[in-house]
């Protein structure tokens, strides 16, 4: 797994299902030929792939260096030949794509693990803010957050992105296995910033997932 660079500001974040009758060997070489294409875009950092088995469904993470590169890339890669066999893998009903800024000053990286620890288990977690709740101190509630959780052992780090036109937020959090994210859950449950994190966030829009990173 590549780790993202200093050059990244924005992303990509694709969750998706396969339609019926593609496995996941065809999948992954539809990615492999995509992404010859894909890292030669203006602006392309890098690209993560993440599985969840339960509901067999994948996200797809490109790094940019800012919203207008990810958002021409978007546009581009639908009528890139290369891209064809990818597109056409996948079932446009489970098809969803949004463009974040990465909040990279509200994430963290692990106090006690090398950034390029090898990730078994990928927590993804997408949300809204209650209405009227303040975005400074959900920003310092964050803060407080990663200072938490990057003295976890199983942790490796934390991505924060936003998109400020809907209020959407995307976290990406890394551990080393899922044994290690169950874990800092039950040591964090109760702890002051996540009661804090809680009582901003609106709980109807909270959606959280675990999946597998993908090497592709």
């Amino acid at each position: 797994m590549r780790i993202p660079n200093q050059t990244a500001t924005a992303a990509e974040f694709v969750s998706c299902s396969l339609k019926a009758g593609v496995d996941r060997e065809d999948f992954l070489r539809h990615v492999r030929a995509s992404q010859a294409s894909l890292k030669q875009y203006p602006g392309y950092v890098s690209r993560e792939l993440y599985h969840e088995a339960h509901q067999d469904t994948w996200f797809d993470l490109v790094r940019w260096s800012d919203l207008q590169a990810a958002e021409h890339a978007a546009e581009t890669f639908m009528d890139d030949p290369h891209a064809a066999g990818l597109i056409g893998c996948l079932d446009p009903a489970g098809l969803a794509m949004h463009h974040y800024n990465w909040r990279e000053e509200l994430g963290a990286v692990s106090a006690r693990n090398p950034i390029d620890t090898p990730s078994g288990c990928v927590e993804l977690l997408q949300y809204r803010l209650l209405a009227g709740a303040s975005l400074p101190n959900y920003e310092d509630v964050l803060r407080e957050m990663s200072e938490t959780l990057r003295t976890h052992a199983g942790f490796i780090r934390r991505e924060v992105y936003y998109i400020a036109k809907t209020g959407q937020w995307l976290e990406t959090i890394f551990y080393r296995d899922r044994a290690s994210a169950d874990a800092m859950f039950a040591e964090i449950k109760d702890a002051p910033c996540m009661k804090a994190c809680m009582e901003l966030l609106d709980e109807t829009t909270l959606t959280m997932t675990f999946a597998v990173p993908v090497e592709f």
